[in-house]
């Protein structure tokens, strides 16, 4: 999960980060746009959506509180259209009549609706050198339209894992700047360099749990975000043992309050 030159056995840490990335800050403009393919330019979840009608690149469920990487998980394109109502037409593959070609017009790739991306991260520590690092692990375009009753609803569309697009990613080029056209780097060196503003949304726990569930205003929630957000910047910045002596003495404050609890329910018994 870490990068290829680490091994398993180097990682004596590993924290991961859910982050959601709103398309309409200028950091991350540079996935959104063009909003729908103009001429050869297109944007991330075009270029995506190409790859998989194509059979060049394989996508997975989006499963509520994990990512599944094998076959079985693995999104059919026809499973796709139909899922999340893209129109599309049938017609027989030229090279192979038995199989199904599904033909989508430019027009009506969802290009334009997908506003947002999850993102998965995993913070390491890495015994050779002592630093904590950085790596994205995935990706997950949303969909984010109207239902039938006008409320705006969230439709995340699949995983893909990082590793296994790069090459895809490493071949295209997106523009990372609104006053000089030259400006451009490849989407792969785009999530490497971490040039993204995402909010933490979740950060790996054993009940599976996000920042909303146990923050109930917007106040909480953005104090809890800030907090993590210091943390993990203090691990990246070489306070390894400060931070996560602080981590510990939470997680036991935590534990003891939750026995305390368990105890006073036994009590009334």
């Amino acid at each position: 999960m870490a990068s290829p030159s680490v091994s398993a056995d180097d990682i004596t840490w590993q924290r991961d980060v859910f982050r959601m990335l709103d398309l309409s800050d200028s950091k991350n403009a540079p996935l959104y746009f063009p909003p729908q393919p103009d001429g050869e330019r297109q944007n991330l979840f075009s270029l995506l959506f190409e790859n998989v009608a194509l059979g060049k690149l394989k996508v997975y469920d989006y499963l509520d509180g994990k990512e599944v990487f094998t076959e079985d998980y693995q999104v059919k394109f026809n499973e796709l259209l139909d899922r999340f109502w893209i129109p599309y037409e049938k017609e027989p593959d030229p090279k192979s009549p038995q199989d199904t070609l599904y033909k989508v017009e430019t027009v009506d790739i969802p290009s334009n609706e997908v506003t947002l991306y999850y993102i998965k991260e995993s913070y390491y520590l890495d015994q050779r050198t002592s630093s904590v690092k950085r790596k994205v692990l995935c990706f997950c375009p949303v969909l984010v339209r109207e239902d039938e009753t006008g409320e705006t609803r969230r439709y995340p569309l699949f995983w893909v894992p990082f590793d296994q697009a790069r090459q895809l990613l490493s071949t295209h080029s997106l523009s990372t700047s609104n006053y000089n056209a030259a400006s451009r780097m490849t989407i792969y060196d785009y999530f490497m360099r971490h040039q993204y503003k995402g909010d933490i949304y979740k950060v790996y726990n054993l009940q599976n749990q996000n920042i909303m569930n146990y923050c109930t205003t917007p106040e909480e929630i953005a104090a809890e975000q800030a907090r993590l957000e210091k943390e993990l910047d203090m691990m990246l910045n070489g306070l390894w043992e400060e931070s996560h002596k602080e981590a510990i003495e939470r997680e036991n404050a935590a534990k003891q309050e939750e026995n305390q609890k368990k105890s006073k329910k036994e009590g009334r018994k």
